[in-house]
């Protein structure tokens, strides 16, 4: 189950290992897109502008031109300050490290990013009617370097706060990842300990009859066989449809009238509306078998054993009674590992939505376990949207 979900884990292009540093961030070909809006967008504006002030030479051609330059620009600057975080992420006890560290690249990168702006520029003579490339790199320079400290910073702290997300997304994708291992581990735990134990009560049920019925002995040892075959031919699934539930348990329950006799009157009644409905694997045979040894086993005359089960609403009720002696209110404390088995495994399987509940009805006791009513299995899915690790990564989804 492990390994299975670490292969589901390894197609996820967005989640490295523990001790690996993922990349989340919008794949490249969609961060050109939305800086190619943002910039026509703004280009459309500022021409809407000029265009009421009358402004002379107002073509949105050289407007966009501009606008693209400049964007494009912090695209790339955006794209390189991701990859500075590979080193100093913001993240941990030396994030005071890395800002400065940070702050002191934004110095180095403000005039940079006016460098490539106006080289930009240059090459697509744009504005050299009103200002020549050498006067508007001076001015621009001056003018632009506080803004584009600013500018670097403000990117650093959306990707800081993306890294940030991320980093807890996967801390919680791995903590449910962990809870499903290990409740997994304590269900397959937990069933394995009922078989030694249905089978030692089995075998002593086959001892009680060897010295005084033969035969009988002989008829239950080829149910109990048979019993052991229905277990072994299982997988282990969590759960199973309600009707191959009951056939286990009604090969068991048939075992024990072997053993008791005429005494023991038998009544199974399912609706046929919930015989798909998914139950934990191997719920009534410890159940059943409580309903014998402290209904049938303690009586001595005539007991009466009742499976039920049907649909109350959203849920899937079953009942097992037997006229048998009444039951002690704190039965739970003095349970066997039948009973605790099946309480702690319905815990695990749905929290709070299984119930069970043990008291005396009528002439005897009577069980009473509701779940929610379910078809398929119920199971814990993770699912996140497949995302890159790395911009080289965002490069090759393009």
């Amino acid at each position: 189950m492990i390994e299975s979900s670490q292969k589901a884990e390894s197609q996820m292009q967005g989640y490295p290992g523990k001790n690996g540093r993922g990349i989340f961030v919008i794949p490249v070909a969609y961060l050109f897109a939305i800086m190619t809006g943002l910039a026509l967008l703004l280009a459309w504006q500022a021409h809407q502008v000029m265009k009421q002030w009358n402004r002379p030479n107002n073509y949105f051609s050289e407007q966009a031109a501009n606008q693209l330059i400049d964007f494009y620009v912090w695209s790339f600057i955006a794209l390189a300050i991701w990859q500075y975080m590979r080193v100093f992420s913001l993240q941990g006890p030396l994030w005071k490290r890395d800002l400065a560290v940070h702050i002191g690249i934004a110095v180095v990168t403000a005039p940079l990013a006016t460098l490539l702006y106006i080289g930009g520029v240059a090459i697509a003579k744009l504005g050299i009617r009103d200002m020549s490339v050498k006067a508007r790199l001076q001015y621009n320079l001056r003018g632009e370097f506080g803004q584009n400290i600013i500018e670097y910073l403000t990117i650093l702290a959306v990707l800081a706060s993306v890294e940030y997300y991320r980093r807890h997304r996967d801390d919680q994708r791995e903590k449910l990842q962990l809870q499903h291992a290990l409740t997994e581990s304590k269900l397959q735990a937990l069933r394995a300990q009922l078989n030694p134990h249905f089978l030692f009560n089995a075998m002593n049920s086959v001892s009680c009859l060897l010295h005084r019925d033969t035969a009988a002995a002989d008829q239950m040892l080829s149910r109990v066989a048979n019993l052991l075959r229905l277990t072994l031919a299982r997988d282990d699934s969590r759960e199973i449809g309600l009707l191959e539930e009951v056939e286990l348990a009604e090969e068991y329950l048939e075992i024990q009238k072997i053993r008791f006799g005429s005494r023991m009157k038998l009544e199974i009644d399912i609706d046929d509306d919930v015989l798909e409905a998914r139950v934990p694997n191997m719920l009534l045979q410890p159940l059943v078998e409580n309903a014998c040894v402290h209904g049938v086993a303690r009586t001595r005359g005539d007991c009466r054993v009742e499976l039920r089960a049907k649909a109350e609403s959203e849920d899937l009720v079953i009942s097992i009674y037997n006229d048998g002696p009444s039951v002690r209110p704190d039965w739970k404390a003095h349970g066997g590992i039948g009973m605790r088995n099946t309480m702690e495994r319905l815990s695990l399987l749905y929290k709070g939505s299984a119930k069970m509940e043990l008291g005396n009805f009528r002439e005897g006791v009577r069980l009473v376990v509701r779940i929610p009513l379910l078809t398929t299995p119920a199971s814990v899915e993770i699912v996140d949207p497949i995302l890159p690790t790395s911009p080289a990564q965002s490069a090759s989804l393009m």
